[in-house]
């Protein structure tokens, strides 16, 4: 799953404490978050985590990759300053280039990697976070927060998007390689659908749920109240959380039907 984060919701995101203040620059690292997804991973496993297939968590860390670029690409090309791009959650390491003074341009990403294998989120700067009252136009803004419906759709879509096309490149593709090397690929096709289908669920924060509040204010001319997102945001993530761990069986259904309708036996 990804969190598509457009008004600084970071307590969802990420929780690291940092997000608000100058980050650091350099490699860093989070042991506390390194050791704390060991130990929920290997306590969700049954401790068979440290026996299990490597390969898949790589493939899932590629397709999540992949996502969360078509955010920064889409949110980069409508001006938005991107602060971080993370892939898993509890982050245990990250990169940011050394700069004197701040830009919008990739070199001033945070770039961080988690433990646990959930999806990702790319974090937008936010006037809320930067306590900015100042007016700007919707082109010159670097806060997310000021640009059209329109194109803050297309930025919660862009993920989702390149996830299809990587899917539709694989699934056209796959047909003409070799065993080895449709063996190579198909796990990153198959996860590359699996996550598509999973975001565009409309849920708040996934990306389907930021859609839905972007298709409501282009038809009513009106944002969400800021509690109502907030709240929907809690029971999102509510949601997520008996949906991925809780009831996982949910999760194997919808899976097993998404092949079943692009790979019948």
């Amino acid at each position: 799953m990804d969190f598509y984060e457009s008004e600084n919701e970071a307590m969802l995101a990420s929780p690291n404490p940092d997000n608000d203040q100058k980050p650091q620059e350099g490699f860093t690292f989070n042991w506390f978050n390194l050791f704390l997804g060991m130990a929920i991973l290997f306590g969700l496993s049954n401790g068979d985590f440290l026996s299990s297939d490597w390969t898949l968590y790589i493939y899932l860390a590629v397709v999540v990759i992949i996502h969360e670029l078509g955010h920064v690409i889409a949110g980069k090309s409508f001006g938005c300053v991107i602060q971080e791009m993370q892939v898993f959650f509890l982050s245990f390491v990250s990169y940011k280039h050394r700069q004197e003074v701040e830009g919008n341009s990739w070199r001033d990403i945070k770039w961080s990697l988690g433990v646990l294998p959930l999806g990702g989120v790319t974090i937008f700067k936010s006037r809320k976070a930067d306590d900015e009252n100042r007016l700007m136009t919707s082109a010159t803004s670097p806060y997310i927060e000021d640009k059209p419906a329109w194109q803050r759709l297309l930025i919660s879509a862009a993920g989702v998007l390149c996830n299809i096309i990587t899917f539709l490149i694989l699934f056209f593709t796959t047909p003409h390689m070799s065993f080895d090397l449709q063996a190579f690929f198909w796990p990153l096709m198959s996860w590359s659908l699996v996550l598509a289908a999973l975001n565009i669920l409309p849920v708040y924060p996934l990306d389907g749920g930021a859609i839905v509040f972007a298709i409501y204010e282009i038809l009513t001319g009106k944002k969400p109240s800021p509690g109502f997102t907030k709240a929907c945001g809690w029971l999102g993530f509510i949601f997520i959380v008996l949906f991925f761990w809780v009831f996982p069986e949910w999760l194997e259904s919808i899976i097993q039907g998404i092949f079943l309708l692009f790979f019948p036996k």
